[in-house]
């Protein structure tokens, strides 16, 4: 069987998975863009993880797709501009001590919240800094050599036998049969499974393992271990909180994402989360060439002030600016 599989591999009929760490440290520059090809267990790597193995990390996170189709493609340094403008008119209205608090929506797994916390605990070192989104942790389901990775509520998201790691949420490209085959049947058993509801307790008593892998990057899980005003939680985009002075919802209210329908419903939980003079960074990353564009708007009893635009601003901001007034 490894010779029919090597022989198919020659003939570019299928792609091996990285399904350990030494496989994908010796892929070297090929493994970062292999997407669900790369086992997701492999974003636990521990409370004190090396250098090499936050690389991994990120690496990993750069493809990782949702079930709903969202990819939480992030890396270091990638709002630079965008947390310089905001500190400058947070020090303008903000003083030194004031224990302001702020929100950083749809943070992926939270390295762009981290490096942003860490600029505002030097100036602002009594805020209280909240980094969430809809997704903090995948489930592994193994048993007798093979796995599965589950998002929380029980969709799948990869089937994992070595040498293969195979996507469930979204098809394998046609150009490899082979790992397509593989994919399909795995969904197929696995919907046989039938788990249902509380599908951890069945899986558990039908004798599958359970592990929780934390999609939370290490660095912002040692800060929120080392500083109580910095945590990480669940939260929805459209979730209304109250008493909040800055928001950031990056690269998630975009036409590509949502109907304007759910953008203006955004635009609004966010007017009524923040307090009257509050601050909105909203706006996005262009996979062309990464560059930001992003409007920080002010809000008013009514409506928004428009503060700064980076690039050519949101994309939405003339539409739904207003929508929370």
């Amino acid at each position: 069987m490894t010779g029919m599989l090597e022989s198919w591999a020659r003939r570019g009929m299928l792609k091996f998975g990285f399904c350990t760490q030494e496989q994908y440290r010796q892929a070297g520059e090929r493994r970062r863009y292999s997407g669900a090809r790369v086992a997701y267990s492999l974003l636990d790597v521990g409370e004190n993880p090396t250098e090499e193995q936050i690389r991994v990390f990120e690496d990993i996170g750069f493809t990782l797709r949702t079930s709903n189709g969202t990819f939480r493609t992030t890396f270091p340094n990638r709002f630079q501009d965008v947390d310089a403008a905001a500190m400058r008119w947070m020090e303008r209205f903000y003083a030194a001590d004031s224990a302001i608090e702020i929100q950083d929506r749809a943070a992926s797994h939270g390295l762009t919240s981290w490096e942003w916390a860490e600029c505002i605990f030097r100036k602002f070192p009594r805020a209280g800094f909240e980094a969430s989104d809809i997704l903090a942790e995948l489930i592994e389901l193994s048993r007798g050599g093979e796995a599965y990775i589950l998002e929380p509520e029980g969709r799948p998201l990869q089937y994992v036998k070595p040498p293969f790691a195979a996507p469930l949420a979204h098809p394998e490209s046609w150009r490899y049969p082979v790992n397509r085959w593989i994919a399909f049947r795995a969904g197929k058993r696995f919907a046989k499974l039938d788990l249902g509801q509380n599908w951890i307790e069945t899986a558990q008593a039908r004798g599958w393992r359970i592990h929780r892998i934390p999609c939370v990057h290490p660095r912002a899980r040692e800060l929120a271990r080392r500083n109580p005003n910095f945590q990480f939680r669940l939260r929805s985009v459209f979730d209304q909180t109250e008493a909040c002075d800055v928001l950031r919802t990056m690269n998630i209210f975009n036409r590509s994402y949502f109907p304007a329908e759910d953008l203006a419903r955004g635009a609004g939980a966010v007017f009524r989360s923040l307090r009257p003079g509050g601050i909105w960074i909203v706006g996005r990353t262009l996979e062309e060439d990464f560059s930001n564009h992003v409007s920080l708007l002010r809000r008013s009893e009514r409506g928004w002030e428009l503060l700064e635009r980076i690039g050519n601003g949101w994309e939405m901001e003339a539409a739904l600016a207003g929508a929370g007034a």
